[in-house]
């Protein structure tokens, strides 16, 4: 007898995705291009945004919001441990130094009062992640940057769709930076996009993308080229038309992914609220999270994953402390929130393809205990 086979993530598709990106292939028109521009009006919309800069992966809009923001050599970075390695790359390329913050064991979301307590005279930004899609403490955070003169910058590569305090993520922060990579729940199959408050850093951000050229002020010439200066080093950071067609098609299954993630996540919440050896993240009121995947902490970690697995589901701890990479300057000891939270998690499923079958076959695998 077979076991069934429940996937950690799966990427999903939109029907009419296929015939979308057959139309750009068809049109020869494949690079950046006209479906880019749709894709950025769209999510600019979908997201209540005045300004999106669509770019070829999450870490570039971190890099530009870094790079706007006037982060250089020397100046210091707080952000967080508890997130994907890209999330801090960054930092680094821009020789710039990296703080870890501590984060909550609650929420495995950067701790504010933990930031603030690391700000010095070097600090140019802070950096927050939502874990599995879970809003951090945006209100606090701004309140801290404020007060001394910094910029936020939200990876919210697992948040998209999610709302804080009635506000879409995207739309709090200075800068939030998107993930359209395969497995996230808006895909363009990989590629990302930066969400900007103000108009100067939405034409910094455009210019800084194709290689420091402001493309929309360039005046082609009789030599067949263009005229236009260069006046800042850029990066060579577009999307390509192939990935918007397939960014555009998918952003409209946003209301159906989230209706769906949504229940999956009721469902575990209310089914292993009373499981032994379980223990929930803290659901706030004033957020809603966009259900990436599902987070909770668990006794025995390494046994409960061996259940699931010969259970045939899927379960893993999605990313890991980043301060355990000799890139990052190797193992703190004095972040206790990270320290608890790293020991115990472990991240559930909650994807397009998990049928009402696969969601009872997780809680009933969960409750039976390990």
């Amino acid at each position: 007898m077979s076991v069934r086979k429940i996937a950690m993530f799966q990427p999903y598709i939109a029907d009419g995705a296929v015939d979308r990106v057959c139309e750009v292939l068809k049109s020869r028109w494949v690079g950046q291009g006209g479906l880019v521009d749709e894709l950025e009006k769209d999510v600019s919309k979908a997201l209540k945004i005045p300004y999106a800069v669509a770019v070829n992966a999450s870490s570039a809009a971190i890099r530009l919001a870094l790079t706007i923001c006037g982060v250089r050599p020397g100046d210091e970075v707080i952000t967080t441990p508890m997130t994907c390695t890209l999330t801090n790359h960054p930092i680094l390329e821009q020789f710039a130094r990296i703080v870890f913050a501590d984060v909550q064991y609650e929420t495995g979301n950067i701790d504010p009062v933990d930031v603030e307590r690391r700000i010095t005279p070097q600090t140019r930004a802070i950096m927050c992640t939502h874990w599995g899609g879970q809003p951090a403490d945006l209100h606090e955070l701004n309140e801290i940057a404020n007060r001394h003169g910094l910029s936020v910058i939200e990876d919210a590569s697992e948040a998209f769709g999610a709302t804080y305090r009635g506000a879409p993520i995207g739309a709090v922060s200075r800068f939030a930076a998107f993930s359209f990579q395969a497995i996230q729940i808006i895909s363009a199959g990989e590629g990302g996009l930066l969400a900007v408050r103000d108009e100067g850093a939405f034409r910094q951000a455009r210019t800084l993308r194709w290689y420091g050229i402001d493309r929309d002020n360039r005046k082609a010439n009789a030599l067949g080229y263009y005229d236009f200066d260069i006046t800042s080093v850029g990066f060579g950071y577009h999307l390509t038309n192939i990935a918007a067609a397939i960014g555009v098609e998918n952003l409209k299954t946003l209301d159906a992914q989230r209706a769906h993630r949504r229940g999956v996540v009721a469902k575990y919440r209310s089914s292993f609220a009373t499981a032994p050896g379980v223990t929930l993240l803290t659901e706030r009121p004033d957020r809603e999270s966009s259900n990436h995947f599902f987070t909770m902490h668990v006794e025995r970690r390494e046994d409960f994953c061996r259940k699931m697995k010969e259970a045939g589901i899927e379960t893993s701890i999605v990313h890991y402390r980043n301060d355990a990479y000799n890139v990052f300057g190797g193992l703190r000891s004095d972040l206790i929130g990270l320290e608890r939270f790293s020991r115990s998690y472990i991240g559930l499923p909650t994807h397009m393809h998990l049928g009402p079958d696969d969601v009872e076959h997780v809680v009933a695998t969960v409750r039976a205990g390990w």
